[in-house]
């Protein structure tokens, strides 16, 4: 379950559901840029966030990148593998030539979008995808994914970032899970950084709740969980996405609110007096 970076490009392979991300990384990258945090989880993806973040410091100790989707966790690893061997970030279709049939996706028209509608598992209600969720957020179903015409972090052709980043890499660590499952596999505090992304909730609003108390307690005092509130993540209405459900807790959960205005929460793990 749990691999390093070597074993982790021989042990994952599949169909990619996601790539690029539309996230403001330089903001998250000043978000981490003083070091101070030594443990971290964080959601997988595409990688970019996760390598982005030890870039700029974060996970002195250790990062570790989680996602039940193994192919999520194979691309991150061969992202960076190329940026270890090659001193480049790699393209998803240099990933493609280097890996042979290890990775595969489709390239989807966002057009097609605006056709689809979410089931609601509990209640069974349709709901259709709003306008902004078409425009700007690359909804990926099975093996199809979205790559974006100005593809890659902003830090692609940044050499001074890339030397930094490549000094850390030995950092990484992966696990294949959900990332709500993590307090089954971390103890209560001892994480200083959570970061969540790309998450569809297809569960009842209760149950994540639940699932969001345990990983808040992952957190030392101080600790922080980051999150982006991109409009599209809203599918269900309000409170249906990562950050708006932890902004609702915050004072259940003993959680500090910093609103950004690059779109990014952060929730502050704080004594109970």
């Amino acid at each position: 379950m749990i691999t390093h970076l070597d074993k982790a490009l021989k042990s994952f392979g599949g169909f990619v559901r996601y790539f690029d991300t539309t996230e403001p990384l330089r903001s998250l990258a000043s978000l981490v840029s003083a070091g101070d945090s030594r443990k971290v989880l964080a959601c997988c993806g595409g990688g970019d966030q996760a390598l982005t973040m030890l870039g700029a410091g974060a996970g002195r100790g250790e990062v570790w990148a989680v996602d039940i989707n193994p192919a999520q966790l194979f691309v991150l690893a061969a992202k960076a593998s190329f940026l270890r061997k090659k001193k480049i970030m790699p393209s998803f279709g240099q990933i493609q030539q280097a890996y042979p049939g290890r990775v595969a996706a489709v390239k989807r028209n966002t057009r097609h979008l605006q056709k689809v509608y979410l089931r609601h598992t509990v209640t069974g209600k349709m709901i259709a995808l709003s306008d902004q969720a078409a425009k700007n957020y690359a909804l990926a179903s099975g093996e199809e994914m979205h790559l974006l015409r100005n593809w890659g972090p902003y830090w692609k052709d940044d050499r001074p970032f890339i030397a930094r980043l490549r000094a850390r890499l030995g950092l990484l660590r992966f696990a294949r899970m959900d990332i709500f499952d993590s307090p089954d596999h971390f103890k209560k505090g001892t994480l200083d950084l959570i970061y969540i992304s790309d998450i569809f909730w297809p569960e009842t609003l209760a149950y994540y709740q639940a699932k969001l108390a345990r990983m808040a307690h992952l957190l030392l005092p101080g600790g922080r969980i980051i999150c982006y509130l991109d409009p599209g993540d809203d599918f269900m209405g309000n409170g249906i996405s990562p950050g708006r459900m932890l902004a609702q807790q915050a004072r259940e959960l003993a959680l500090k609110i910093h609103a950004l205005p690059s779109g990014y929460l952060v929730l502050e793990r704080v004594k109970r007096s």
